[in-house]
């Protein structure tokens, strides 16, 4: 093959270069290498959890496929949660429920394993699905409100935020006094996985008048949620109708289970006994004994739903993380755990104008150059060379 060939094949591959990387996915992105260095693993520990907000100039009511594609991302590069690796949460598209593709994203969700939406009118017309919707406003300064939450918390019994840290490529502030206000708060801080894989209370195996002692036996996880410690409330009177003060809490093995403060705001095993009733966090499949006063006797248990440590739950989404670095940097000291509703990077766009100036430079210096070469003879020099010489 000639060497000129060769020159405008490797112009040719240039100018294609493009087109090939185009078609190498059907949902191009760049990785945000965050998640699996530094900040990933970091927030990962501290009890962060990490959900998805679809796909890079996608849209999930247009396009299902997208969900899956969006799960596959994170889970490739990090685990939902310390409690498990599934991804249990999707932010969604304020005008979800009305869309005419309502139902077909919900079988998509479904499918692939989400079960906490951010969407309250989209959760109410599918039942399968938990809804955790904003109700207290954002983080970001000059729009987060103490007054905001204090409201949803008291109206709604669980306070959800939002945060994003940047718009339109201008970085965002945090309100510096509202998040430290936040943080000196008797708040549960958690996440929607956690929340809706902790809600099944513990069972009443047995108690009777003549013992101070209840046994009780947390669930085996529900299939498709996480291994977290299940929040229970029990309840206990006497015969004569007093709630019962309780002594220790102990596993079927003997050993003691942690007793928990009012400083406790982050899920984990453990009971503490407040104004009569005993709020206990059991892992999955475990068995448990309370033991009571003994100076009287029990007439009646009862064990509901609770929430971890009896407080509020505290819910912040961080919204369309494209770099979780950039996203969390400002929280690094912060008991907040965040859902982090990861949207990978877009894929950066090469300017098209470039190739085609390199490809027609490089067409065109092939040209010149052949040129050159027909016009410089060395025949036609030597023979003007022997005719001057005579």
């Amino acid at each position: 093959m000639g060497r000129w060939n060769l020159v405008l094949i490797a112009v040719a591959l240039i100018l294609s270069l493009p087109h090939i990387n185009a078609e190498l996915s059907d949902y191009p992105h760049d990785d945000d290498g965050w998640l699996t260095r530094l900040a990933g693993p970091e927030r990962l520990a501290l009890g962060d959890e990490f959900g998805c907000h679809g796909m890079p100039d996608v849209s999930i009511l247009d396009d299902q496929k997208s969900v899956d594609a969006c799960i596959s991302y994170v889970n490739g590069l990090i685990s939902a949660s310390r409690w498990g690796n599934n991804t249990l949460t999707f932010g969604l598209p304020t005008d979800s429920s009305q869309h005419s593709n309502s139902e077909e994203l919900a079988n998509s969700l479904t499918a692939s394993g989400i079960h906490a939406v951010d969407n309250t009118d989209f959760a109410d017309n599918f039942s399968n699905l938990f809804s955790f919707e904003v109700n207290a406003g954002s983080l970001e300064k000059n729009v987060a409100s103490i007054e905001s939450i204090e409201t949803a918390s008291q109206e709604n019994g669980i306070v959800i935020m939002s945060w994003i840290a940047e718009m339109d490529d201008l970085n965002v502030r945090r309100d510096r006094d509202v998040v430290t206000w936040v943080e000196d708060q008797p708040f549960w801080f958690t996440t929607p996985g956690e929340i809706i894989s902790s809600q099944t209370p513990a069972d009443i195996s047995s108690y009777n008048n003549s013992s101070s002692i209840v046994t009780v036996q947390q669930p085996p996880v529900q299939s498709g949620f996480w291994a977290t410690p299940g929040n229970s409330l029990i309840s206990t009177s006497g015969i004569d109708g007093n709630s019962l003060s309780v002594l220790s809490v102990k596993y079927s093995n003997g050993t003691e289970l942690h007793q928990l403060n009012s400083t406790n705001r982050d899920l984990q095993e453990g009971w503490r006994f407040d104004n009569g009733s005993l709020h206990l966090s059991l892992l999955p499949n475990t068995v448990a004994l309370i033991e009571y006063d003994s100076n009287h006797s029990i007439s009646s248990v009862l064990s509901t739903k609770d929430t971890f440590n009896g407080m509020i739950p505290f819910i912040v989404y961080g919204h369309h993380v494209v770099d979780l670095f950039e996203w969390s940097s400002g929280f690094k000291d912060s008991p907040i755990r965040f859902t982090w509703l990861i949207e990978p990077r877009p894929v950066t766009q090469m300017d098209w104008i470039l190739p085609i100036v390199a490809g027609l430079v490089g067409i065109l210096t092939v040209i010149q150059m052949r040129r050159l070469i027909r016009t410089d003879d060395p025949t036609l020099e030597l023979h003007r060379n022997l005719f001057e010489s005579e």
